[in-house]
């Protein structure tokens, strides 16, 4: 079973809630003193829930969400894989 990990970059998360909107399963909007900041609840996520994660990183406009599968011990990023297949 492929396994995927999710990066996310709290620092540069502005609190849209758009992640939110597109995978609701898996993140949700914390309070912070900074105001509102993404959060997703689990970050070691399968193939059934890539689809969903994938939909909630492609709509973030500040793109602080990645997806890496992990290959044995290590996470790949899913460009690089990409460009290694090509």
């Amino acid at each position: 079973m492929v396994r995927y990990q999710i990066e996310y970059n709290k620092a540069e998360c502005i609190g849209c809630g758009a992640c939110v909107s597109q995978c609701p399963e898996n993140w949700e909007l914390k309070e912070t003193d900074d105001g509102f900041k993404a959060k997703p609840k689990i970050t070691n996520i399968g193939e059934n829930e890539y689809d969903s994660n994938l939909e909630a990183a492609d709509i973030c406009p500040v793109d602080c969400i990645k997806l890496e599968k992990i290959k044995g011990k290590r996470a790949v990023p899913i460009n690089e894989e990409f460009e290694e297949e090509m």
